[in-house]
């Protein structure tokens, strides 16, 4: 019985966060620009709670927002809801002149492709807009964080290569799709010694690449994945993670959506804390009580480096859980939810997993108020799964009913 409720329990956590919301994907706003002299439209995506937070948030920011901002907020919020990212801030840029602002100069570039492309060559100044406009308005009037990303896709992940060589700090990570690369440029054709010293990288770098068949573009992007794997195996010290991950059963235009679902998560993967299962990982860690230190200490290095609150709700919650699986710590596993209370006094999910705890040692009479405070809290959410949280309160009072009875 013991293991169906902790499994229930768990399968209604991935749930639990779920209320009757209307569906808002974000507002759009106007900036305007002194640096590229014209206005620009952003399309922003705030989280569900952002009014009623005092957090802050990381920030995304998407280039092609009239193509891929849609489907980048449901990515950020699903994963989210899974519990594989944090929530954040989302500014789409909408274009004016796509060919102009994210493609670099390039004396190189054929009288062809200059005919077809249009005007061209700007991306520095965009750059700038970025970094001096930009940038600086989401931080002043928003709740940002910061910790800054940048999505581009095709002549996007031009614009991502580009920036990462000319200001590889301007953002923390970069993911980038399909990255038109056949476009020639001589930053972007480098060495990374030439460029980077390794105390000057601090960022994550995401590639993909779809089933692309014209042009050199499959070559010159294994090349850049190359330079990055050559330059971390040769300095360990610099502060750089990369990963490319070829999608060929994408086509070039498809290929958006899985590539930030996926970036998304590796941008993150740090957040994703691994708690020790069993009695003999949990002893190397100092007993129960060296696990919660080591879970707590994580989260505050990992939010210092990322420079905003990273929770540690679900670490906790998995000690808790892991305590409980083992005869010997059992007991400690109150200590975990206890610690998840205190640490989230605005959970409903850490009142419940107290309760619980309290239930499966069979202290009903501690059982009980958390169970309440949860479905309390759970109902002034909307959440549409509270009978869950009445269902556990009416077993525990259940069972102190049937103490009573006994005990006369």
């Amino acid at each position: 019985m013991m293991k169906f409720n902790l499994l229930f329990t768990l399968i209604l956590l991935c749930f639990s966060g779920y209320g009757q919301q209307d569906i808002v994907i974000g507002q759009s706003v106007n900036i305007h620009s002194e640096i590229l002299d014209e206005n620009r439209k952003l399309d922003i995506y705030l989280p569900e709670d952002y009014e009623e937070s005092d957090k802050t948030y990381p920030v995304l920011y998407l280039l092609d927002s009239d193509y891929n901002f849609k489907h980048a907020v449901g990515t950020a919020e699903y994963l989210y809801r899974n519990r594989r990212i944090p929530q954040m801030i989302i500014v789409g840029i909408r274009n004016t002149h796509r060919n102009r602002d994210l493609s670099p100069d390039s004396p190189e570039l054929s009288q062809e492709e200059r005919d077809r492309m249009g005007v061209a060559g700007a991306a520095d100044n965009f750059m700038t807009f970025i970094d001096k406009e930009l940038i600086p308005h989401i931080m002043e009037n928003y709740k940002a964080a910061p910790y800054e990303i940048i999505v581009g896709h095709s002549r996007g992940g031009l614009f991502n290569t580009y920036t990462f060589f000319k200001q590889p700090g301007l953002f923390d990570a970069y993911l980038t799709i399909s990255p038109s690369l056949w476009y020639p440029n001589k930053v972007i054709s480098k060495e990374f010694e030439e460029v980077f010293k390794p105390s000057d990288l601090s960022a994550t770098f995401y590639m993909t690449l779809a089933d692309e068949k014209k042009g050199t573009m499959r070559g010159d992007v294994l090349k850049l994945s190359g330079k990055f794997h050559n330059y971390i195996n040769a300095h360990p010290e610099a502060d750089l993670r990369f990963k490319y991950e070829p999608m060929p059963e994408e086509s070039h235009g498809s290929i958006g959506l899985p590539s930030i679902y996926h970036g998304l998560k590796y941008i993150f993967e740090p957040t994703q804390y691994e708690a020790p299962e069993t009695k003999e990982k949990i002893i190397a860690q100092g007993g129960p009580q060296g696990a919660l230190d080591k879970a707590v200490a994580y989260f505050e290095q990992l939010s210092e480096k990322y420079g905003f609150e990273v929770t540690n709700e679900y670490a906790l919650i998995d000690l808790g859980y892991n305590f409980l699986s083992v005869d010997e710590f059992k007991e400690d596993s109150v200590k975990a939810f206890k610690l998840n209370v205190e640490e989230h006094p605005d959970s409903y999910d850490a009142y419940s997993t107290l309760g619980m705890a309290y239930e499966e040692l069979g202290e009903f009479e501690k059982a009980k108020p958390n169970y309440e405070k949860a479905l309390r809290m759970v109902k002034e959410t909307g959440n549409f799964e509270w009978e869950f949280y009445q269902a556990d309160l009416e077993r525990v009072e259940e069972k102190l009913q049937k103490e009573t009875i006994a005990a006369e």
